[in-house]
């Protein structure tokens, strides 16, 4: 068994592919690293309906209800150079400010871990500490079902 390193699975964005694009028929073929993490993840939540009764004794009881999900990214601001495909904190600005929906990748080059789905930007920030690099960090709110590899299509 070996474990999975975190340092390769990045965080990547799809303006190109069509939004209304279904989830199986998506690829990664037009997915651009954002540049330059120094963390990102995935997190899904369900809200549960409560069906406590009086008959369920001394224990709650709960039925699924909807499900939602975010990923979020931080990371060190870069000036790069016009021919670079990355997508830069500038970007990145752009897209919440704008409010556009895109789909939004978290994976490893070997897709072992994959995460994807429709997403806009609901957070931004830029950080400028005194004698420090300029961070930003991001969060991103899912619009409907996320995907894995099983459901990512071939590029």
């Amino acid at each position: 068994m070996a474990f999975l390193n975190g340092r390769t699975v990045l965080l990547y964005i799809d303006t190109t592919t069509p939004i209304t694009t279904a989830l199986n028929a998506v690829d990664n073929s037009d997915a651009k690293l954002v540049a330059c993490l120094t963390s990102n993840g995935f997190d899904g939540s369900t809200s549960a309906i409560s069906a406590t009764t009086k008959c369920s004794g001394s224990y709650g009881e709960s039925i699924d209800g909807e499900k939602s999900w975010t990923m979020n990214a931080e990371g060190q601001s870069q000036s790069l150079e016009v021919a670079d495909p990355r997508i830069s904190h500038n970007k990145l600005f752009k897209l919440w400010r704008d409010g556009t929906t895109f789909w939004a990748f978290m994976y490893d080059a070997a897709l072992k871990t994959v995460r994807y789905g429709l997403a806009r930007i609901d957070s931004f920030s830029d950080g400028a500490p005194d004698n420090d690099a300029q961070t930003f960090s991001i969060t991103l709110t899912g619009i409907g079902r996320p995907g894995d590899a099983d459901d990512l299509a071939e590029a």
